[in-house]
């Protein structure tokens, strides 16, 4: 998941010129292989999708203009839905040159810095697809490719760093790093925050990491845990905070996932052996499929308290939690404060074995 940043801001290849200060922006672009069609310019910035403009193709060419007061994070679409080009709006003038080998865009300060970022990840890309292809050569050495790639992944995320380094105060830098918070640890994430300047801080991608930051200190050790009310399978609710237990592990999972499979074979052992002493589970499926949840919670015996809004990582319950990957544990005392979280296996049973011992001595 830490590469997954990586992956979407290289979805196109940009380059940039610098173009003097104006009323508002025009966007004049050809897209090579589409005569006619319909473009849209639209934006996510404000929480929901914004059009901000409708351009028609003719003869593969278009237009787009209109006016910004700041940097605005957008991105080009085809009306059916075919790709995402993305841009950062600025009053310049923007050139496009859409084609089968990838996309040209030239215009704005914030996408020049952008294109420097694309650039740093294309070349971790380009490294990862050359290990794949050598990687299924007869005689290759998996350890010495897979050192490769954890080197080239190294050099760009130092790359990154520094140039977050250089440009701080810029909106594209902000931009970059709220692509990559659900990609980031709660670490990573402050680190790279602690980079930017006031005025990176201050746009609207800077504000969306204080508030991941804001929300991973609720999930600190020692807060109380969010409550939440969720469906279980029979279509009853519960919350967390109602439920009675000594101990409560928060399991987050999804059916399709061969791991949180697995990990529920350990997780019906453990709940057998310390159930009796005040342990109770609550798995919240990030499944989207009623149907694939309930038979995955019959067929692993998940005999606790199981919950899905059916929403999968769009699920409110996901986000209040911070969950970007499956599995995930919390694990919640009886006063609902988090005591631990992202144990597994081992680690796991041996703090629920220490825990509910404490507790039993009181």
């Amino acid at each position: 998941m830490r590469m997954k940043f990586l992956l979407l801001i290289g979805m196109a290849i940009f380059s940039t010129i610098a173009c003097k200060a104006q009323e508002g922006y025009q966007i004049s672009g050809k897209m090579n292989g589409e005569s006619t069609g319909t473009l849209l310019l639209v934006s996510e910035e404000s929480g929901k999708l914004d059009t901000l403009g409708i351009a028609t193709l003719k003869n593969g060419v278009f237009v787009f203009t209109g006016n910004v007061n700041r940097p605005v994070a957008a991105y080009l679409t085809l009306e059916n839905g075919g790709g995402m080009i993305p841009l950062i709006l600025e009053n310049v003038n923007f050139m496009v040159n859409i084609s089968s080998t990838g996309v040209l865009i030239q215009g704005g300060k914030q996408q020049e810095l952008l294109t420097r970022f694309t650039r740093i990840s294309q070349a971790f890309l380009a490294e990862q697809a050359k290990v794949a292809a050598e990687v299924r050569q007869p005689g290759a050495n998996v350890q010495a490719l897979q050192n490769r790639v954890d080197k080239a992944y190294e050099l760009s995320v130092n790359a990154t760093i520094e140039l977050i380094k250089a440009h701080p105060d810029e909106y594209a830098t902000a931009h970059v790093i709220a692509l990559g918070i659900s990609g980031e640890t709660e670490e990573g994430l402050r680190s790279k925050y602690e980079l930017l300047g006031e005025a990176a801080r201050a746009t609207v991608p800077g504000k969306r990491i204080a508030a991941a930051l804001e929300q991973y200190e609720k999930l600190a050790v020692g807060e109380v845990a969010p409550n939440f009310t969720l469906e279980k399978p029979d279509g009853n609710t519960f919350s967390l905070h109602d439920l009675p237990a000594k101990l409560k592990l928060v399991y987050f999972w999804l059916s399709t996932n061969p791991v949180c499979r697995e990990d529920n074979t350990g997780l019906v052992k453990l709940y057998l052996q310390y159930r009796p002493l005040g342990l109770e589970i609550v798995s919240i499926s990030l499944d989207e499929n009623r149907g694939e949840w309930r038979n995955a919670v019959g067929l692993d015996g998940m005999v606790w308290t199981n919950g899905s809004d059916l929403q999968g990582f769009a699920s409110p319950v996901a986000r209040l939690y911070m969950v970007h990957d499956v599995p995930m544990t919390y694990l919640v005392d009886g006063e609902n404060r988090i005591v631990a979280k992202g144990l597994r296996e081992d680690a796991l049973r041996d703090t629920v074995a220490k825990l509910l011992k404490k507790s039993k001595k009181k």
